[in-house]
């Protein structure tokens, strides 16, 4: 499989969250050639499968990208475009993983919606649908580490409103400036930082106002709150009482062995192609963070550095596309040799 046409392909087919109709026919197609069976679900998942009975190995990859089109660059060894690096270069080496696998047992290729957004795609397959897995690898952007921990992620909403005025005589006050005040209170209150340890506090949209000379009515904020390990959603709404704040969306952290067996036979896989294992803690939330309630075998990794995700910048080097693919693979490999319990 030519894994760099095929990521060129699907950079060409902007896909944000609830959008990604048209890359999952697409991928569809693609993946129908190589699988026993292949299907998109009631969320827009594009699901297949290879092989029969245990171990149940999953390979988990998101379609959706965050919202704003960049163009298509060939490169030669880089590509860019955007979701290069969260998360169609992931993709890319989760399919040709599947494509090229030896599976003992069963492995299913999971391409899911929303990731971005509400998780849906996710949401849906923990509902149901392909066999429940032994194993879970999930596709993000960690420059081809093991990742085996990710903090928590909620969504806050603050709202603050006047009667408005004339901006030469503001005499009800300002909301946008109120609103700046409660968000120095949420940071507070949360003890914002910037280690591994700590709540990152970041404003991520701001609405305010409608008109140059007239005293807004109403401002809105949404800060993008991670949350620590040993520490929960519950926590976050407890912290922020008393302040014009809503959590609007919340998951807790989540953190696995970095020995159990998904990161293990990722790790055998790395050194059989020659890259130096390298173990990870994440920054930010992913499906992962929802995964791990189907099994604590689990590990995410994928090709792209993630300090360019959600950039300008994505770019992917093609060379790693194509050594995830390989490390993946001897690792599914593995892992059917091991059994549903690991070794």
């Amino acid at each position: 499989m030519d894994l760099k046409s095929l990521l060129l392909r699907a950079l060409s087919i902007y896909s944000p969250s609830h959008g990604e109709a048209e890359l999952a026919r697409f991928l569809l197609g693609v993946v129908r050639e190589i699988a026993d069976e292949a299907w998109i679900d009631g969320a827009g998942n594009v699901v297949a499968v290879r092989g029969k009975g245990a171990p149940v190995t999953w390979l988990h990859a998101h379609m959706d990208t965050v919202v704003g089109p960049l163009e298509v660059r060939d490169e030669g060894d880089v590509v860019r475009g955007r979701g290069a690096v969260d998360d169609k270069g992931p993709l890319v080496a989760y399919v040709g993983a599947f494509a090229s696998a030896k599976p003992s047992g069963t492995l299913v290729l999971a391409l899911v919606t929303a990731e971005e957004d509400d998780s849906a795609g996710t949401e849906e397959l923990l509902r149901g649908g392909p066999p429940r897995p032994d194993y879970v690898y999930v596709g993000e952007p960690t420059d081809l580490h093991v990742a085996y921990a990710y903090r928590g992620g909620g969504k806050v909403e603050l709202r603050l409103s006047t009667k408005g005025g004339h901006a030469s005589s503001p005499i009800y006050g300002n909301p946008f400036e109120e609103l700046y005040a409660v968000y120095v209170k949420a940071k507070e209150a949360l003890g914002h930082g910037e280690r591994y340890e700590d709540f990152t506090v970041t404003p991520t949209v701001v609405r305010c106002g409608d008109a140059p000379n007239k005293v807004p009515v109403e401002c809105v904020a949404v800060l993008d709150v991670r949350i620590p390990p040993g520490h929960n959603c519950a926590e976050l709404e407890e912290r922020l009482k008393g302040l014009p704040a809503r959590v609007r969306s919340c998951v807790d952290p989540a953190e696995a062995s970095p020995t159990n067996p998904a990161a293990r036979a990722l790790v055998r896989g790395l050194l059989k192609i020659g890259v130096e294992p390298k173990l990870s803690r994440k920054y930010g939330t992913a499906d992962f963070n929802l995964l791990i309630s189907l099994t604590k075998n689990i590990a995410a990794f994928g090709p792209g550095d993630p300090k360019l995700a959600h950039t300008e910048e994505e770019a992917v080097s093609v060379r790693d596309v194509e050594a995830a693919a390989r490390a993946l693979r001897h690792a599914v490999e593995e892992l059917g040799r091991w059994g549903s319990k690991g070794q």
